[in-house]
């Protein structure tokens, strides 16, 4: 009897102190129904949900939204790029790159085989009987090596070196009674001795440049980077040319022209990603203004006379560069490794190159020295991001 009276009152305590906290607000609709919510366990939080937008079907079979999953850098998932937000999420990237490049518009022609010693007026222009000895350049590897260094994510400095060497032989032969008559010496030299049996000639192209630019996003986000560049590049461009002509005696002919300078750099780069964002296609172009100073020389000898013709010439020029690449590549996740290849085209303009250099001393004609010259080729770049 106790005991039932005990449990009693003890019930009726409970059911007081329940009704006391929970007071006369309506039960929700789903208990009403006799359905209940389910509950976290006790000291675990809640499982994060994200907003479900206006319009979006839950029923589909598709991933939240990438503004939804995205977490700042460093936290061990990639982040979406997004107006406002970070557009470059490394610090520091290296990269290097391999160039097969090859020079346009830069031959120069030494010698051609004729149908024996001219005996017409020296005005007179010699028959070809065979292939002319011509220098052209061919494709040649080259190197890139660079950094950039990230300020706030949107804006980085960096540089780059990079360098390019190319040389080239050629040789021609010929028979009597056909001889080979220079196209590099002065006019103004020839006699029965420079009617010649063999020839030979090589030329040398070389330049290195050293770029510092500053960087700024212009537009990114999930599918895209679009920058800008500006910076100062500073450089030298060479070129040496070597012919000898054999016979009896012997005649040679040097030149070599020298170009160094420095000036402003302008550019744009972009990126355009699948929906992985594990491959890309890119286009990069640039515009180079360097003022600096032309340096050739010129020099003919023969085996009787160390010193037929001597001459240099200097003059200061402002050299145009222009510069396109497109391609494609790979990136790893979260961009961390970075293949990418393409096809580059370089063209430089208001230069003075090797034929036309020789072409104004065979001429004494030094006014307007002016001349373009390309430069094209495969790219391939490996890049780190950390």
């Amino acid at each position: 009897m106790k005991l039932r009276l005990f449990v009693t009152v003890t019930a009726i305590g409970i059911l007081s102190f329940g009704a006391r906290h929970v007071g006369a607000q309506p039960l929700p609709p789903q208990q009403m129904m006799g359905a209940y919510a389910p509950v976290a366990p006790m000291a675990y939080p809640m499982p994060y949900a994200p907003a479900v937008p206006a319009g979006y079907d839950v029923r589909q079979d598709a991933a939240v939204p990438a503004a939804a999953s995205a977490v700042p850098c460093g936290e061990g998932t990639c982040p979406e790029c997004a107006c406002g937000d970070p557009c470059w999420c490394h610090k520091v990237a290296v990269y290097g790159e391999f160039l097969y490049l090859q020079a346009r518009n830069s031959e120069v022609a030494y010698g051609v085989p004729i149908d024996g010693p001219i005996v017409a007026p020296p005005t007179a222009n010699p028959i070809q009987v065979g292939r002319m000895g011509v220098v052209d350049q061919d494709y040649d590897p080259a190197f890139r090596l660079g950094f950039n260094y990230v300020l706030d994510g949107c804006s980085s400095i960096g540089g780059q070196y990079t360098y390019f060497e190319s040389t080239r032989t050629d040789e021609i032969t010929t028979t009597a009674p056909n001889v080979i008559r220079s196209l590099v010496s002065h006019p103004g030299t020839l006699t029965a001795a420079q009617d010649f049996l063999s020839a030979q000639a090589s030329h040398d192209i070389e330049f290195q440049f050293l770029d510092v630019d500053y960087r700024r996003v212009l537009s990114c986000g999930g599918d895209h980077n679009l920058s800008f560049l500006v910076g100062v590049r500073a450089g030298e461009f060479s070129q040496d040319f070597a012919a000898d002509f054999v016979a009896t005696g012997t005649e040679s002919v040097r030149s070599e022209i020298d170009f160094y300078g420095a000036g402003i750099r302008l550019g744009l780069e972009g990126e355009r990603y699948s929906m992985s964002r594990r491959w890309l296609i890119y286009g990069k172009t640039y515009g180079n203004l360097i003022a600096g100073d032309f340096t050739a020389d010129y020099l003919q000898t023969q085996s009787f006379d160390p010193e037929v013709v001597n001459t240099t010439w200097k003059a200061g020029r402002i050299v145009p560069m222009l510069d396109l690449e497109v391609g494609a590549g790979w990136q790893s996740r979260c961009g961390t490794w970075r293949l990418t290849g393409g096809y580059m085209i370089s063209a430089w303009y208001n230069t003075v190159k090797t034929d036309e250099w020789i072409a104004a001393v065979r001429n004494n004609d030094f006014v307007g020295l002016s001349g373009n010259m390309s430069f094209d080729g495969l790219v391939l770049r490996c890049e780190g991001r950390f």
